[in-house]
Formats: structure tokens, C-alpha cells, sequence
């Protein structure tokens, strides 16, 4: 998911210990800037509480009802962008698809023209249509043809909300629903750790829905817990993102906003190359760098100290959760209040370096609760 483009249009897509807060890195936090207003005791209680739910590792997944019977045998068509890491969502589903014994037919989609692809697979016969991050706006003419002929289909890491047979989509994973909870859950981390201080930038690509969602549900949620906490977007460009400007564009802005003490990636990708840019501006010291959906690199900066936190979104997961809605549709027991909870997967923020180096092994980040796939299996029935 280097390409945010494509990335996003296929993905868009996505702390392994509980530690004290407190022990959380190692350099001093900021006090309250000089004139704000005390932190009110009851919402400093209620960052903490909602933060608290989030700084362990899951150990289940969502899903705890079985089905009444073995799913019967489909073939689902899986629309897979061009980036290479969208073929490392193909794999997980392939995987997920097979514990069924269902086929799996994979097509390559653009970043722009995603209904080219759901034609093919719409063509080949396909009982479901799974996709990541491409939103139905862009493939209404097959959205139509699909519901038609009975082809449910499937999203993850998009904004569009499901209706089952009213609108012909039955899951949508790790949705703004889930980008809520875990913006809100990194923004009572910036309240509790900063008591209060938060002055953020917040770093975003505004044509993507998917982070717009997350950008208002961080500032919602300061405007709830700390009304005197600040956050500013530094809006870029897929073409800031691919062409390396991000890192010099947040240089400038920190040296024109001094005050600015924490910089929030609402993706990981456009935290690439950051962390050296400030140290060579020498601003490092003045701000520290969270976001949401770490990797490996990711998770190397918070085992040396380079970023404060980062949430743990589990990508493998995600495409065994829309599997598992498939497989509930297939047996007639899909509901759309099963598939909203399911909507929001277990995720935990990475706040420690213990935390996180647990994780700098593994290269696509935090898989999902151990065991999750067996679970799956069991839920199933095979």
C-alpha cells in the first residue's frame, strides 16, 4: 500500500501488552500550553476510560454465532487493484474462501474504473462480489446488473453503508463506522498523554472519503473530551504522496506553527519519510508522530522511540470478517445488525516500545486475535 491511490482505491482501504500509561515512551509530554483552560477532570476521566478499551491486544474476534449448517459451495469474484499489496489481500481472502472449499476468481482492477472489473466477474458467473475500498459510486451500472441477477456484493474499507437485499451490499469492514472508533480512541490518547495540550496536525488526503471520516471523528472527539485541544488538516495530494513532497510539506508547516506538538497520519503511508525530514529540520523533538493502520515500518518507529503510537488495524482479519458475511448470506442467517458489529474488527493502539516490538517481525502488522482463523472454522462448521 506504498501507492495511496491505489492503495486506498483497493484497501482504503487497514500495543500487544496492556502497560501502564504512564510508562508510555520515554520522552516528556507536554504540559498545558500557557493560558489554556484546566482539563475538566470528567472528560480526562472519559478519555481514559475510552482509551483504556484499546490499549490491549484483542483476543477474539466479533462474530460468536454459528451456523446452523455448512455453508454450501459458491464462487466468488474478488476485485483486486494493481498495487502489489492489494495481491496480499488476495491471498488472505483466497485463504478464507478455501477454508469453504468455495472457488475464488481473482480480476485486476484500476484505480478508476473498478465496473470494468466487476463486469468480468459478474460475466464469469459469480455468486458474490467482494472489493476493497473502491466505493459504489463508481461501478453503480454493475451495482445494478449484480443485484439483478442475485450477486451480492461484498466492501471493505469503504464509507458505504450496507442495506442487504434493499441496496444489494452486505458487509462493509473496517467502514467510517470503524474509522470513528479508532480515530477517537488515538484523539483520548493525545488528551490524556498531552493533559489536555493537544495542538495537532492533522495529516489527510481529502478526496478519500474513508479519511475525511476519520478526520471529523478525531475532531469530534476533542471536541467532546478537551474543547480547548486543537487540530489543524494538512490537506495533500495523491501526487504530494507519490512524488515524496508529504515530509517537506509537514516540515514547512511545522516551522511556520511552532506551537504545533503532535502530527496524526490518518494513513501510514503518508507518514513515509517523515520522521528523517524533522530530524534533519531538527524539529523531531518538538512533535510527536501517531497515526493509524501501522505496519512494520511503522512499528519500528515506536520501538525506537521515532513515533509515540500507532493503531493496530489486522488487514488479515478484515477479508476473513467479509468471508464470514458471505458465508452467513449463504445459509440465509445475514442480518444487517450482525454485520454493523462486525463492521468495526478488533484493533488495539501500539503506544509502547515492548508493544511494538512485538510486531516490527511481521511485515503486513498485527494478523488478528491468535487463533482468529480457527475460530472462523469452527463458526462454519468446516
Amino acid at each position: 500500500m506504498d501507492t495511496l491511490s491505489r492503495r486506498l482505491a483497493a484497501s482504503t482501504a487497514a500495543g500487544l501488552l496492556f502497560l501502564a500509561l504512564s510508562a508510555c515512551g520515554d520522552a516528556a509530554e507536554p504540559a498545558p500550553a500557557a493560558g489554556a483552560p484546566a482539563l475538566d477532570q470528567s472528560s480526562l476521566a472519559a478519555a481514559q476510560a475510552n482509551l483504556d478499551k484499546y490499549l490491549t491486544v484483542p483476543t477474539s474476534i466479533v462474530q460468536s454465532a454459528a451456523l446452523t449448517k455448512v455453508p454450501p459451495k459458491k464462487k466468488v469474484g474478488f476485485i483486486q487493484c494493481a498495487d502489489p499489496a492489494c495481491a496480499k489481500l488476495a491471498t488472505y481472502i483466497k485463504e478464507a474462501t478455501g477454508a469453504l472449499g468455495w472457488n475464488l476468481v481473482t480480476v485486476n482492477a484500476t484505480a478508476t474504473d473498478p465496473g470494468s472489473a466487476i463486469q468480468q466477474a459478474i460475466d464469469a458467473g459469480v455468486d458474490y462480489i467482494a472489493t476493497t475500498g473502491f466505493p459504489v459510486a463508481l461501478f453503480k451500472q454493475q451495482m445494478a446488473e449484480a443485484k439483478a441477477k442475485g450477486i451480492g456484493v461484498f466492501l471493505c474499507f469503504s464509507t458505504d453503508v450496507p442495506a442487504g437485499p434493499d441496496n444489494d451490499l452486505y458487509s462493509d469492514c473496517y467502514d467510517s463506522t470503524a474509522a470513528g472508533a479508532y480515530a477517537s480512541a488515538m484523539a483520548d490518547y493525545l488528551i490524556v498523554q498531552s493533559k489536555g495540550a493537544v495542538n495537532a496536525l492533522v495529516v489527510s488526503i481529502p478526496t478519500y472519503p474513508i479519511l475525511t471520516a476519520q478526520v471529523d471523528a478525531m475532531r469530534a472527539e476533542l471536541a467532546k473530551n478537551c474543547p480547548a485541544c486543537k487540530a489543524n488538516t494538512l490537506e495533500v495530494t495523491v501526487n504530494d504522496l507519490v512524488g515524496g513532497a508529504v515530509p517537506q510539506n509537514i516540515s514547512s508547516y511545522l516551522q511556520a506553527h511552532p506551537d504545533v506538538n503532535y502530527v496524526y497520519f490518518t494513513y501510514a503511508s503518508l507518514a513515509n519519510g517523515v520522521a528523517p525530514a524533522l530530524r534533519a529540520a531538527g524539529l523531531s523533538a518538538k512533535v510527536k508522530l501517531v497515526g493509524t493502520q501501522g505496519s512494520q515500518p511503522q512499528m519500528k518507529e515506536v520501538a525506537d522511540g521515532t513515533s509515540a503510537a500507532w493503531s493496530a488495524l489486522p488487514q488479515e482479519l478484515s477479508m476473513w470478517t467479509m468471508v464470514d458475511q458471505m458465508a452467513r448470506l449463504s445459509v440465509g442467517q445475514w442480518s444487517l445488525p450482525d454485520e454493523r458489529t462486525a463492521a468495526v474488527p478488533p484493533f488495539y493502539l501500539v503506544t509502547t516500545a515492548d508493544a511494538a516490538n512485538a510486531l516490527v517481525n511481521l511485515e503486513d502488522g498485527w494478523p488478528g486475535p491468535a487463533g482468529f482463523k480457527d475460530a472462523f472454522r469452527k463458526l462454519w462448521g468446516v
